[in-house]
């Protein structure tokens, strides 16, 4: 009687039988400069942005308050704004004015965000109240 035994054989693979989701996904791992052109790729997007907003602060620094609060999903009220902040506490909220190139600025710290909200030329005394995770400033 005859005895047999099986045999693995190894499956050798050249590449052309790979599909291109698996080849896109090799090379995306295998190399290293695709995250350097991408963080390049951003900080180049980041700085053309930087000198039409610049320039529009410098002409209209109203609309940079206009554009801050949008971000924030504030509210600009005749005497001041509104930000709402449900989840932050009253600690990890830090305001301060403070004046650049001759304008009133106010400085919005929550947590590692900073923003710089230019205020109105009548905005001359700056009062803030955090009322049911609503961040309420006045002036």
């Amino acid at each position: 009687m005859e005895e047999w035994e099986d045999v693995d054989i190894e499956a050798v693979s050249d590449g052309l039988d790979a599909s291109p989701t698996e080849l896109h996904a090799f090379f995306e791992v295998t190399s290293d400069h695709l995250s350097e052109v991408r963080d390049r790729h951003t900080m180049m997007l980041v700085s053309s942005g930087e000198l039409p907003e610049k320039h529009m602060e410098t002409i209209a620094p109203e609309r940079r308050l206009d554009w801050v609060l949008e971000e924030l999903n504030g509210v600009r009220h005749n005497d001041g704004l509104s930000i709402p902040l449900q989840g932050v506490s009253s600690d990890n909220v830090n305001l301060k004015t403070g004046e650049i190139a001759g304008s009133k600025y106010l400085k919005l710290t929550i947590g590692k965000i900073e923003r710089r909200l230019p205020l109105p030329k009548d905005a001359l005394d700056v009062q803030a109240k955090f009322d049911g995770g609503i961040l309420r400033l006045n002036w």
